[in-house]
């Protein structure tokens, strides 16, 4: 489970940055995540609220929006999503990582990030 040690990163670069400010407590945490990163919801809010206890970021509010896979074709310049292969046996989709258009070889422009976004905090 690298949701525990992915949160524990978040929250050590959020505590990071709090501690330059004069703040009472925070809200809400928003982190970006992409969906090639194979990161769990479920498993990162969890890991969020049992890591965060004891600190300025316990009872805050933690909302993880997704970044889609954006694809960029080497050969016929095709810019967009990802094909994405779904079966309803399965709890996973898995993107296909070549060009929809061509079949070419791509870039991955987005669909990679793991950071926060913004943190709203009530300020002393």
């Amino acid at each position: 489970m690298h949701e525990v040690s992915v949160m524990s990163d978040i929250i050590k670069a959020a505590l990071d940055e709090l501690s330059k400010h004069d703040v009472i407590g925070v809200e809400e945490l928003v982190v970006l995540i992409g969906d090639l990163t194979s990161l769990g919801e479920e498993q990162m809010m969890f890991a969020f609220e049992v890591m965060s206890k004891d600190s300025v970021l316990s009872g805050a509010k933690l909302i993880i929006e997704h970044e889609p896979i954006r694809l960029r074709c080497k050969e016929c310049d095709f810019d967009g999503p990802a094909e994405i292969l779904r079966n309803e046996g399965y709890d996973h989709s898995v993107p296909v990582l070549s060009c929809p258009k061509c079949g070419g070889p791509v870039n991955v422009v987005k669909g990679m990030e793991c950071c926060i976004r913004s943190i709203k905090i009530t300020e002393g």
